[in-house]
């Protein structure tokens, strides 16, 4: 009878840790730099894209009332998977007025993890559309050829780019396809977009009066 082969096991790193190396690893390939230089001219497109929303909003439908209505007239599951809907790919109606709106049931906590939930799997299906979006000619051409060099950036340090999108009003949805787009490790997604259910719980405690 032949012995047993005792392999040693692999070993489990440290949470703490892995976030040490992944500091690190953004401060010697310049991972920070990229992003503030990313938010710069993400912060000229999201003017445009603000002033296009503004001159929807006032001059052809207003979104918060949109939001108010569905919020005040739908079942609260029919108002949950409006945001769910909205959170794929575009992200048009503001979570916080979900937020908001939880407050007003029987338990806003619940409904709070609810939401946080949806958009997180919202953003997972953008992920997906993103994907199949890079199938197509013109924006594979894009990506791979005429701004190869942005998009692998993007493709190197696009955690950042998640978490930082997950946590403040970035648009979660369009980072998310975007991500997809280029071909982001999806398992660093899934990771990475985790921190949008902090976002939720931080807006809902403030919300709420919590702190």
């Amino acid at each position: 009878m032949k012995p047993r082969l005792h392999l040693p096991k692999p070993k489990i790193r440290p949470f703490w840790r892995s976030v040490h190396l992944t500091h690190r690893f953004y401060q010697i390939t310049g991972g920070y730099k990229f992003l503030l230089e990313g938010l710069r001219k993400l912060g000229w497109a999201m003017l445009v894209m603000g002033i296009g929303l503004w001159a929807l909003n006032t001059y052809v439908i207003d979104l918060t009332d949109i939001a108010d209505w569905i919020t005040n007239h739908l079942p609260w599951y029919l108002a949950a998977a409006s945001l769910f809907v909205s959170e794929i790919v575009i992200g048009f109606l503001p979570p916080d007025l979900f937020i908001l709106w939880s407050q007003s049931l029987p338990y806003p906590w619940l409904m709070v993890l609810l939401l946080s939930v949806l958009s997180y799997l919202a953003g997972i299906v953008s992920y997906l559309i993103g994907e199949r979006l890079h199938h197509l000619p013109k924006v594979h051409e894009w990506i791979d050829i005429k701004f190869a060099e942005q998009f692998t950036q993007i493709r190197r340090f696009g955690g950042l780019l998640v978490v930082l999108a997950a946590l403040t009003p970035l648009p979660f949805p369009i980072i998310s396809t975007i991500a997809g787009m280029v071909g982001y490790r999806f398992r660093w997604y899934l990771l990475a977009a985790l921190t949008r259910f902090l976002r939720f719980a931080l807006y809902a405690a403030v919300i709420f009066g919590l702190v």
